[in-house]
């Protein structure tokens, strides 16, 4: 199994705004409101994905899922870079069982 490592990126000179609904969209977010008496989570692509995050902003992701989230991360303003990778056996494994 091929896997996807994706590189993303909002462009230089983006608002800090920006950077916060981009993380929201693509990592999701835990949020609270009252004080903490109501939690719940806002979903990102990522949450419905099966991945591998390496360090923030590098995932690596399915052959067949890089398409849809590169649609996500270009369709909110994100620039990417990707490169086709050979899996080890441990993200083969993560990105199986998140799948099912």
């Amino acid at each position: 199994m091929d896997g996807t490592l994706v590189v993303f990126h909002l462009p230089l000179g983006s608002s800090p705004a920006d950077h916060r609904e981009f993380r929201r969209r693509i990592y999701g977010e835990d949020t609270a409101s009252w004080g903490g008496r109501y939690r719940y989570r806002r979903r990102g692509i990522l949450d419905d994905l099966p991945h591998v995050r390496l360090y923030w902003g590098v995932v690596i992701v399915r052959r067949e899922d890089a398409r849809k989230f590169l649609a996500v991360v270009r369709g909110n303003g994100g620039g990417a870079v990707t490169r086709g990778i050979k899996l080890t056996t441990g993200d083969r494994k993560s990105l199986i069982s998140r799948s099912r």
